[in-house]
């Protein structure tokens, strides 16, 4: 009986986890423009404290943390519909390598 690499297998979920995430994040946004199409202040997604917040792009922790603050929507838009085909992208990539390994 051939399995699936625990590598493989990995990276098909954290494919999907992506892609899931950043759906749900496009779909979040799209809901608070038609809700508050008037209103661009309450168009911002809230943090963990119930606070609207503006989008930040970057790496957030430690000293050498690099972060962009105050990231227009549109274009915090365009780079997660990049981030969704990326991992589209590879998840077909680790499809394939999953099928080569069943079939070995």
């Amino acid at each position: 009986m051939n399995l699936l690499s625990q590598e493989t297998a990995a990276r098909i979920w954290e494919c999907y986890s992506e892609i899931n995430r950043a759906e749900k994040l496009l779909e979040e946004m799209a809901k608070l423009e038609e809700q508050f199409r008037f209103e661009p202040e309450q168009q911002k997604l809230k943090d963990a404290f119930g606070r609207r917040r503006d989008l930040q792009l970057g790496i957030p922790s430690g000293e050498n943390s690099h972060r962009l603050f105050n990231v227009a929507p549109k274009l915090a838009k365009s780079v997660i519909h990049a981030h969704i085909a990326t991992k589209k992208a590879e998840l077909i990539e680790a499809n394939e390598q999953a099928k080569i390994e069943l079939n070995c």
